[in-house]
C-alpha cells in the first residue's frame, strides 16, 4: 500500500516530465523557421520566380504578387516573399515562416530601391564680417 507521501512525489515527477516535455517543445519552435542544416537565402525576385510565386501566393490565399519583391529561400524553394514598395508579404502557410518574414521585411526596407537616403543635417557657422 502507498502512502500520501509516494501519491505526492509520483504527481510531481509527473509534472516536471510534462513541464520538460514542454519546454523542449517550446526550445525547438524558437530555434527558427529554418532548421539546422538548411541554407537561408535572400534574394531579389527575377522573371524565373514567377511561378513560383504565384503557386506561393496560391497557397497563402494572396493575389499574385506584381513588381520587384525579396524572396527568401530554403533548399532552392521560396518560402516567402515581400514586395519592396510595402504592401501584403506572401508566405508558405504549412512552413513557420513568421521569423523569416519579418527579417524579409527589415531586409526590403533596408535595400529599397525607393528608399530615400537620410538627409544630413548641415552646420551652419555665423558669418564674420571684417570691417
Amino acid at each position: 500500500m502507498q502512502t500520501l507521501d509516494s501519491y505526492v512525489a509520483a504527481a510531481q515527477t509527473a509534472d516536471r516530465h510534462a513541464a520538460a516535455r514542454s519546454a523542449r517543445a517550446a526550445r525547438q519552435a524558437r530555434r527558427g523557421s529554418v532548421a539546422a542544416g538548411l541554407r537561408l537565402v535572400l534574394r531579389r525576385s527575377t522573371a524565373e520566380d514567377e511561378q513560383a510565386l504565384a503557386r506561393l501566393a496560391r497557397l497563402d490565399s494572396a493575389p499574385s504578387p506584381t513588381g520587384d519583391m525579396l524572396v527568401a529561400e530554403v533548399d532552392e524553394r521560396i518560402v516567402a516573399a515581400v514586395p519592396f514598395g510595402g504592401g501584403r508579404p506572401i508566405a508558405d502557410p504549412f512552413r513557420p515562416t513568421a521569423d523569416i518574414v519579418e527579417l524579409l521585411q527589415v531586409r526590403a526596407e533596408y535595400v529599397s530601391p525607393l528608399r530615400r537616403p537620410a538627409s544630413r543635417k548641415r552646420f551652419h557657422l555665423p558669418r564674420v564680417r571684417v570691417a
